[in-house]
């Protein structure tokens, strides 16, 4: 599993009592060679002083001027990655044992080449949820009958892609402050055959408290642009679409936009 270069972003935000735990789980991979660049999104913690007693020297560490969202700091990630791969991982979030040499083989073996290689993840808060049901096989996954993100999107944390792919995809919406994820991943899909492997190779952690979070307002800015770019996509999986419009509708209903939420 040598010889192909990863890098590793890391985008965080007030998450210092987190981020080594995140940084460990990259470290647990045994996988060489690697780039672990950790992107500050001007955190009010110490952040930078966790940073700082990682003592590994493949870890860079960038602090951004002004707090952009995630998606602007996975962007600096991407434009100072150095490696072949480029693969994410969010502060709270962790790998389990195998993911990395396990995507890379795929990279390494599968025909056509992916863009994108991506994989199951669970979800812990207050309950454990498996993302992607088991039923769902491992394969290049098919974007002409269902919307792509009605089944397989999954965050970046899950996320492993080809650095050649930015020259023609671009890179994550910065007027995006939620869902750049979901906006990026079609993109993505859209232009490149994307792999899917089914295995748990992922915890995402589930908070129930404001810190680090995105501020309500963001989401109905969010909602329209999202569906200004993804709309004619998303009209012919009404299932999607009508489950898009009632997260909409929700967000709208919190943000005190009651008249506007009984529209969407």
């Amino acid at each position: 599993m040598s010889h192909i270069f990863i890098s590793f972003c890391i985008p965080t935000y007030n998450r210092a009592g987190m981020l080594p735990c995140a940084v460990k789980s990259v470290m647990a991979q045994e996988y060489n060679p690697i780039e672990v660049i950790i992107v500050d999104d001007c955190s009010t913690d110490n952040t930078k002083d966790v940073v700082g007693a990682l003592s590994d020297q493949r870890i860079r560490y960038i602090r951004c001027e002004g707090n952009g969202g995630a998606g602007a700091a996975r962007n600096i990630g991407i434009k100072e990655a150095q490696g072949d791969l480029i693969t994410f991982l969010d502060s709270d979030d962790e790998y389990l044992l195998g993911r990395i040499p396990k995507q890379v083989e795929l990279f390494r073996s599968l025909s056509p080449a992916p863009g994108l290689v991506f994989t199951n993840y669970m979800e812990i808060g207050e309950n454990k949820t498996l993302h992607v049901p088991a039923t769902v096989l491992s394969g290049f996954i098919d974007a002409s009958k269902r919307f792509p993100a009605s089944v397989h999107c999954t965050p970046p944390s899950s996320w492993m892609i080809t650095k050649e792919i930015v020259k023609t995809v671009g890179l994550f919406d910065e007027e995006l402050r939620t869902m750049e994820d979901l906006d990026y991943f079609l993109r993505i899909v859209e232009k490149y055959p994307a792999y899917f492997l089914n295995e748990l190779l992922l915890i995402k952690h589930v908070h129930f408290c404001k810190e680090g979070s995105v501020p309500i307002e963001h989401a109905e800015k969010t909602g329209e642009r999202i569906l200004e770019k993804w709309h004619s996509r998303m009209r012919k999986d009404r299932n999607y679409l009508v489950k898009f419009y009632c997260m909409m509708g929700k967000d709208l209903w919190s943000a005190g936009k009651k008249e506007k939420a009984s529209y969407s």
